[in-house]
């Protein structure tokens, strides 16, 4: 599909809310051919890679005030050859504060008349403000030709709230109004690996896993792959991101192999990207810590790994070994499980400590229990898996501006 982008911008400003949604909606109409509209005085200077930009000149424009002068007509007349120009074999137009703002009501009034002569084209608007600015009252002459709801239109409602409000101030009833929330851009400054790693429909996730390791035996891995099948199997999608560095030979190629038999389905190893066979940067280790929920650290050797402050900093639900003293200083800031360990507890020296399990199965369901009942009630872990869900830059594509372009989802 041809879809445009309706703006007044003469800059790309990083700090303007309204730019970075753009920039949000160009990333995700990448299936579609893209063209982004902008004013006169454009500085050339844009984020939006791969996609044109059109120069639009509407004439004097003010301060955010509606002016009307002998010039208006002809502006206006002027706008609308160029938009009709532009237009040409479009299917849909996003707007952003057209029917709104004051600084755009002769682009308003120019877009009906393409409309009117158009009506093959699909026009979707957004309008970025809970305010009423009631601009078409301020239009004179130009009131009656922007009365009624815009042709063949869409509003957009950024969440249900203001569905309501927004379809009385602008003449559109409930069926006529798509919710479509702003984005975030959750992955925007992660390293090109991180984003190949997690570009397996992650996001819709509802636990991620990351866990760092050298694949040594004492690791011991296979916990967390029989907890997060225990979660798989109660509903939970679950995703373990092994991050299995300095393991390209021997018994770690062994153990590899086996941890890909028994977990493969919903385990991914960072060594199986191109390039990465060996490790991966450390940037990499802390986006993943950063787009992961829960860590899981059932190692039953270490000294002070400094993979739990690392997680700990990226909010991650911590779930450590109770039986490997080192982690009994986390007592009370993470959940505790009994996975063994190569130091004598009762004397904190070298030697073993084994728990055995009367049904092993069954305590890593209770585990996996506890951990579900965590990542509902912990508000921080809660919030960070709802906006990787709904607010991403993949959940909202698929679940609502796809939709409202084409009709149905990706």
């Amino acid at each position: 599909m041809k879809v445009a982008i309706l703006t007044d911008f003469i800059s790309h400003d990083p700090a303007y809310s309204l730019c970075g949604v753009v920039l949000n909606q160009v990333k995700m109409l990448t299936d579609h051919e893209v063209t982004v509209f902008v004013r006169k005085g454009w500085s050339g200077e844009h984020p939006y890679r791969g996609v044109e930009t059109r120069v639009i000149d509407p004439g004097k424009t003010g301060s955010n005030v509606v002016e009307i002068d002998e010039n208006s007509d002809q502006e206006i007349q002027a706008l609308a050859l160029q938009l009709a120009e532009h237009l040409r074999d479009t299917d849909v137009v996003l707007t952003h504060d057209l029917i709104y703002q004051a600084n755009m009501w002769k682009y308003h009034v120019a877009c009906r008349l393409v409309a009117e002569l158009h009506p093959d084209i699909r026009w979707i608007h957004w309008v970025h403000s809970s305010t009423n600015l009631d601009t078409v009252s301020q239009t004179g002459k130009y009131v009656t030709a922007l009365s009624g709801q815009f042709p063949n239109s869409q509003l957009v409602a950024m969440h249900n709230e203001e569905i309501n409000r927004k379809g009385t101030l602008y003449g559109y009833e409930r069926d006529e109004i798509v919710v479509i929330p702003n984005p975030l851009d959750v992955m925007e400054d992660y390293d090109p690996i991180s984003k190949k790693i997690l570009g397996r429909n992650t996001w819709k996730a509802d636990i991620v896993i990351a866990y760092p390791a050298r694949l040594d035996r004492g690791k011991q891995v296979e916990i967390i792959g029989e907890i997060g099948r225990e979660l798989n199997e109660q509903g939970w999608e679950t995703w373990v991101i092994l991050v299995d560095f300095h393991s390209t030979a021997g018994d770690k190629v062994d153990y590899k192999n086996e941890l890909r038999h028994k977990f493969g389905d919903f385990m991914i190893f960072t060594s199986d990207i191109e390039g990465c066979e060996y490790h991966v940067p450390h940037k990499v280790v802390m986006d993943l810590f950063d787009y992961a929920d829960v860590f899981i650290h059932p190692s039953k050797s270490e000294s002070d790994p400094l993979t739990v402050p690392e997680a700990m900093w990226k909010r991650n639900l911590l779930v450590l070994n109770f039986d490997l003293p080192v982690f009994r200083q986390y007592d009370g800031r993470a959940l505790m499980g009994k996975f063994s360990s190569n130091i004598d507890v009762h004397s904190g020296m070298p030697g073993s400590t084994d728990t055995n399990y009367s049904n092993r199965r069954q305590y890593m369901r209770e585990m996996a229990n506890s951990i579900a009942y965590m990542v509902q009630q912990d508000m921080v872990v809660l919030n960070h898996r709802q906006v990787r869900q709904t607010r991403s830059l993949e959940a909202v594509k698929l679940n609502h501006l796809n939709p409202a372009i084409t009709g149905r989802k990706s």
